[in-house]
């Protein structure tokens, strides 16, 4: 189970970070970037638990 949430957590990572890469509007990119930040820490602190 573990395994599968650190699955989606790097799908989500890779996902927002080349989207706050790419995005013109600043808005969306503050809200992509924030999204990268969390899913960095919350595979940090899944890596953790095992």
């Amino acid at each position: 189970m573990i395994t599968f949430f650190k699955v989606i957590l790097l799908i989500i990572l890779v996902v927002s970070f080349i989207g706050a890469i790419g995005e013109r509007d600043k808005h969306s990119e503050l809200q992509l970037t924030s999204i990268c930040i969390a899913s960095m820490f919350a595979f940090l602190a899944s890596a953790k638990l095992l």
